[in-house]
């Protein structure tokens, strides 16, 4: 009962009272319970149990996985990053935020799942001042022999490079603006002169080169692949790195102005396995988790929160993860059978708003000891089968392209 009452918050559109809980114990179970019974419910117990909750489902994944085109390289595509939102300010003793403009309290959540097959290696709370190069590390041990981890620059930390090559997995990150970046030149390692390979760009009418490089004081080899950015892209950058150093009280440098003109990427793929052209596309898979992180927040409300207490926030937190991990799963599974069928992908934001919208059929499922649970099942097929496929953008390479792109 308890566990139902968390999943009738979490599937709110808005945070609901103790009372508004209560009434609804009253009239799911015929238990009669005060808005306060109910606040005291909210303890360390309860917080451990739904967390324990969250813990099982992330050990007992199904997953069906894709495999089509470039992702045959790869057993996992793997890509990780966060999401953080400001909390009421009554929490900033154990949930501190980054203060000035934002609110004094927020917390992060840090998000690892496979693209093929959509199980999931790290979700987990934290404090949102944390920065994302803590979290690197974190899930290493789970990356396997043929895995493809696709990083943004705040989880660059060279050590999880390296493991990853150790472990016989490939990488594919941004390249960190403060890095040195040396290459070979008449038979001697000299560091890379980013201005001159500008002009030197400019002058050929070059627009991507691929390069062998060393990077960091200890001079580890990686494959470097440097895009040069139009004009307005670069003034975009400048204007907002100005704004921010400006804001911060200090000047930009002169190595960023310069490496601002290019994309930067570095890996440890073969130019034999992809060509630099690939892998720049590839690496707009990781864009596809900013569409999860919306759905989280437009479907499910994870930043919607209101003045409560930690055990609650904690709580409400971990079972509308919960409620996503379950939706996400069902997604994935369905995800994969229709591309086998059709050839066509579903949609994220369409299949996850469908299956939030009807969380009441899990509810029942759920109360009436799992009675309904082969006709919930059923009923996910049918759904999804029908009218929540993918759209392609007008002038834009999507997800579905990126996904099947065969270039092997």
């Amino acid at each position: 009962m308890f566990f139902d009452s968390l999943l009738y918050d979490a599937t709110s559109v808005d945070t609901k009272s103790y009372n508004q809980i209560a009434v609804e114990v009253k009239s799911t179970h015929g238990v009669d319970i005060s808005g306060q019974g109910i606040d005291q419910r909210f303890n360390t117990g309860a917080q451990k149990y739904i967390q324990e909750l969250l813990g099982e489902q992330l050990s007992y994944q199904v997953s069906q996985s894709i495999d089509t085109g470039w992702t045959l390289h790869f057993n996992r595509v793997i890509i990780k990053d966060s999401t953080k939102f400001d909390l009421p300010a009554s929490l900033k003793d154990i949930l501190p935020g980054f203060g000035g403009c934002a609110s004094k309290a927020g917390v992060g959540i840090q998000y690892e799942f496979d693209v093929k097959a959509g199980e999931v290696n790290d979700l987990s709370i934290h404090p949102a001042n944390r920065p994302d190069n803590k979290d690197a590390m974190q899930s290493i041990d789970l990356v396997k022999k043929g895995d493809l981890t696709i990083r943004d620059l705040g989880y660059f930390v060279p050590d999880y490079y390296k493991r990853i090559e150790k472990e016989g997995a490939f990488f594919l990150s941004r390249l960190n603006t403060q890095v040195l970046v040396y290459h070979e030149k008449e038979g001697k390692v000299q560091e890379l002169d980013f201005a001159k390979l500008y002009q030197e760009m400019k002058s050929g009418n070059l627009k991507r080169l691929d390069m062998r490089v060393y990077i960091g004081e200890e001079k580890f080899p990686v494959r470097l692949l440097i895009e040069l950015m139009p004009d307005e892209v670069v003034a975009t950058r400048m204007e907002r790195i100005n704004r921010y150093n400006k804001k911060k009280g200090r000047q930009t440098g002169e190595a960023y102005k310069e490496r601002s003109k290019f994309n930067l990427f570095i890996t440890n793929i073969s130019d034999e396995m992809l060509d630099g052209e690939a892998i720049a596309k590839i690496y707009r898979m990781r864009w596809q988790v900013e569409l999860i992180f919306k759905t989280w927040k437009s479907i499910f409300g994870m930043d919607n929160i209101r003045q409560m207490k930690y055990n609650r926030l904690i709580c409400l937190l971990s079972a509308r993860l919960l409620l996503i991990l379950i939706n996400w799963e069902m997604f994935m599974i369905e995800r994969a059978y229709q591309y086998k069928q059709t050839g066509k992908l579903l949609s994220i934001h369409k299949c996850l708003q469908t299956l939030k919208d009807n969380s009441a059929k899990l509810r029942s499922v759920l109360i009436s000891g799992c009675i309904g649970l082969k006709k919930w099942f059923k009923w996910i097929k049918e759904t999804l089968g029908s009218k929540h496929w993918l759209e392609k953008k007008k002038n834009r390479l999507g997800f579905e392209e990126i996904m099947c792109l065969n270039i092997l």
